[in-house]
């Protein structure tokens, strides 16, 4: 099996976003002009001028995740979800998030619905550090046949302070972050993974979900053991804290790191390992030490029948961020997320070997996003 298999093209889309791209217009000029575009590698998120500072946005949805979530009718962790996917991205390009707007569709209004949303959407702005300024819902009958959930995150750095990858340098050392599962991306082939398998949601999860990298955030009424629906819908982790503390860190010119120190930052989402490429225009990336594959992906790989290609292309299998560090403070500033997030720790390098990323596993080697 595989994700276009699935119904989702990684090559297509990506076809479709430089046909997007062509057509942005600008309200200014980037020479300080309010509201005029800072080009900055990777496109994580969206920057503009903004007198001393630059603002950052990014936008997102849950994706079909949500029709797990509502096959289940537990939503309490997709605002989280949603809020993650964003302000992780505002994190790439180092901003600090400030505020969160969403944009809830529904084919039929529901007060305990929207309660149980309201309330997974504060949480995550919570762990964001945001504030959650507003949204909109829509009532979309014949539209919509189920819930649809989207947002908008607001990040700012100082002028100057983005952490673009345009610093990279071959030897450049690379630290990854655990993810705490699937994430929000490569749903529509864990669905098809799912319906081959005959596993059941509200089951038992046919693999041991223990790992000491993440915690399952169980529903609220759950009791005895953890069943697969928990697993595949355990909400998104978000890295504000650390990654934003270390931001901080740096640009106090902190004891073990400064802004020279950290080149650049990747969220591993959909594209998977491909995501490195967009950091920069001619080096490469090399995992020698890869962070422990959560078991279900091991479950997904198996079931389906999916090659560790497509896996790695797919999803984060355990490592949803990494950032790429000065060799000098690498070992430091590894063991200070290593203390904040436990398993976080140096997987590979930066290579001038050509622009590809090549991994432990022979099989996985990329040359484009």
């Amino acid at each position: 099996m595989d994700y276009a298999g699935s119904g989702v093209d990684v090559d297509k889309e990506s076809a479709a976003v430089k046909s997007l791209v062509d057509a942005i217009t600008y309200r200014g000029r980037p020479t300080g002009d309010l509201g005029g575009p800072v080009l900055l590698p990777g496109g994580f998120g969206g920057v503009i001028e903004f007198g001393d500072s630059c603002l950052v946005m990014a936008t997102d949805g849950v994706g079909s995740k949500l029709q797990i979530a509502n096959e289940l009718g537990r939503l309490e962790g997709v605002g989280i979800d949603c809020v993650a996917m964003n302000v992780n991205d505002l994190i790439c390009v180092g901003a600090e998030p400030l505020a969160f707007v969403d944009y809830i569709a529904v084919p039929e209004t529901d007060e305990e619905v929207h309660a149980v949303l309201g309330s997974s959407l504060s949480e995550g702005c919570s762990r964001s550090r945001a504030t959650l300024a507003g949204g909109e819902t829509a009532t979309l009958p014949g539209i919509v046949k189920e819930l649809d959930l989207s947002g908008t995150a607001l990040g700012w750095f100082p002028r100057g302070g983005g952490f673009t990858g345009e610093r990279l340098e071959d030897g450049d050392c690379l630290i990854g972050l655990p993810s705490s599962g699937i994430h929000s991306n490569g749903f529509s082939l864990v669905r098809a993974v799912l319906e081959r398998s005959d596993c059941s949601l509200e089951g038992r999860a046919p693999f041991d979900s223990d790992h000491a990298s993440r915690v399952i955030e169980r529903f609220p009424d759950s009791s005895g053991e953890i069943t697969l629906g928990e697993v595949l819908l355990n909400p998104t982790r978000i890295y504000v804290d650390p990654i934003v503390d270390l931001f901080l860190e740096a640009r106090g010119d902190g004891d073990f790191c400064t802004e020279d120190s950290i080149k650049g930052v990747a969220h591993i989402t959909g594209g998977g390992l491909s995501n490195l490429l967009r950091l920069h225009e001619t080096l490469g990336w090399k995992i020698t030490d890869p962070l422990p594959v959560l078991p279900e992906f091991e479950w997904i790989a198996s079931v389906g029948e999916i090659s560790s290609l497509e896996m790695y292309r797919t999803f984060n299998m355990g490592m949803g961020m990494v950032i790429a560090v000065s060799p000098e403070a690498s070992v430091q500033i590894s063991d200070w997320l290593g203390r904040r997030l436990p398993g976080s720790r140096i997987v590979g390098n930066v290579t001038s070997e050509g622009r590809i990323v090549s991994h432990s596993n022979p099989e996985v080697v990329y040359s484009s996003y």
